[in-house]
């Protein structure tokens, strides 16, 4: 009985001991925004972590000058992350490599405009190199095809869309006449939802248009939604639609592909709350995804914002920002579709002589 006694409170012991390890690893490794400032070299330097975005910001001052980095890492319990800067400079510009182990960082130059990306800068970093890409050299419907960078495209076509992958393309007929604005259009993470603009005023069935293989179906709506209508976002597989001409909401359900009129819904703190139909008006209420990280279009030059500091990002004009996905931004400059990430630079991806004209609403990217 004494023996048994033991073996329990051993038991309970070892139980313990456990139950405080895990405790221990949890608080260790678990993710906490930070701020934290210091000097390497003759830099000062603010190194900011912040665990909502998973992104770190490093803000290298020299002299008046700040560089500002931003860098999708994975969280470590390790501060003061840079350990070394390397500095380059050429007749009216200078440039500068943070080093850091385990840490994959770029060059930011700048000259008297301001601060820039290595790809705008004419100096030459051997310990910085950009990865080649292969031009693809093709062409479909007087679209150019230059490089894919493995993702699917809808370009709009006035009659419907075509889709581009590094499968196959295709043309998707939807409109019997030429529609030159789309002005009711959402992108969800599978689809392209359009209302059918065959109609007009009201439409009667909605195209969800799956931009991985180009193929799509037909929704029939029991009660016809006014084209004086906006999305207001997506939770859980159902976006959600305010008819303002009729006040009234509807949830498109993308897994049943079903429509049903709903209560003036509107997400909050991951929660569906109710609000009135003059509320989600009046002030404009949604949940469209934000893009992170941010950037700016200022007099058609593309900016990327960090800490309210801007860094150049092209010399293009540049129209339009299609999308920000991770560490990658779109955008149109004139004809052109573009790209640009830390690890290729700048590239044209596709073109057509057609967007210099119309730009709104064409390009989705998947």
């Amino acid at each position: 009985m004494e023996s048994q006694k033991k073996k329990i409170k051993l038991y309970i012991f070892i139980i313990v001991l456990i139950g405080c390890f895990v405790v221990f690893l949890i608080f260790t490794f678990k993710p906490y925004s930070y701020n934290r400032k210091y000097q390497v070299n003759k830099y000062e330097i603010e190194e900011i972590y912040n665990k909502e975005t998973g992104y770190y910001t490093f803000l290298i001052q020299d002299d008046k000058t700040i560089y500002s980095f931003l860098i999708n890492h994975k969280y470590t319990k390790k501060r003061e992350l840079i350990n070394n800067v390397l500095e380059y400079k050429g007749e009216d510009e200078k440039c500068l490599l943070p080093e850091g182990k385990n840490f994959h960082f770029y060059p930011l130059c700048k000259n008297d405009e301001g601060v820039y990306t290595y790809n705008l800068s004419n100096l030459k970093i051997d310990n910085y190199k950009y990865n080649k890409i292969a031009n693809l050299d093709k062409s479909y419907e007087k679209i150019e095809l230059n490089y894919l960078n493995d993702k699917s495209y809808l370009v709009f076509n006035y009659r419907g869309f075509y889709s581009i992958n590094p499968k196959e393309n295709k043309n998707i007929n939807l409109f019997n006449n030429d529609i030159y604005t789309l002005n009711l259009i959402y992108q969800s993470k599978e689809y392209v939802i359009v209302p059918d603009y065959n109609e007009t005023h009201y439409f009667s069935k909605i195209y969800l248009i799956n931009v991985k293989n180009g193929s799509y179906e037909e929704i029939k709506l029991e009660t016809p939604i006014s084209f004086d209508s906006v999305f207001l976002g997506e939770y859980k597989n159902k976006v959600y639609l305010l008819d303002k001409k009729e006040e009234k909401e509807y949830q498109i359900n993308l897994r049943t592909k079903k429509i049903e009129e709903t209560d003036y819904l509107i997400l909050e703190n991951n929660k569906l709350v109710k609000k009135s139909f003059k509320d989600i008006v009046v002030n404009n209420l949604n949940f469209l995804p934000i893009s992170y990280p941010e950037y700016k279009l200022q007099n058609n030059i593309l900016y990327q914002v960090i800490e309210d500091n801007l860094v150049k990002i092209s010399n293009l004009e540049v129209s339009k920002i299609i999308k920000v996905e991770d560490d990658t931004i779109y955008y149109l400059a004139k004809d052109s579709l573009m790209m640009y990430n830390n690890k290729v630079g700048e590239i044209k991806l596709l073109s057509s002589f057609e967007w210099n004209f119309n730009n709104d609403n064409i390009i989705y990217i998947f």
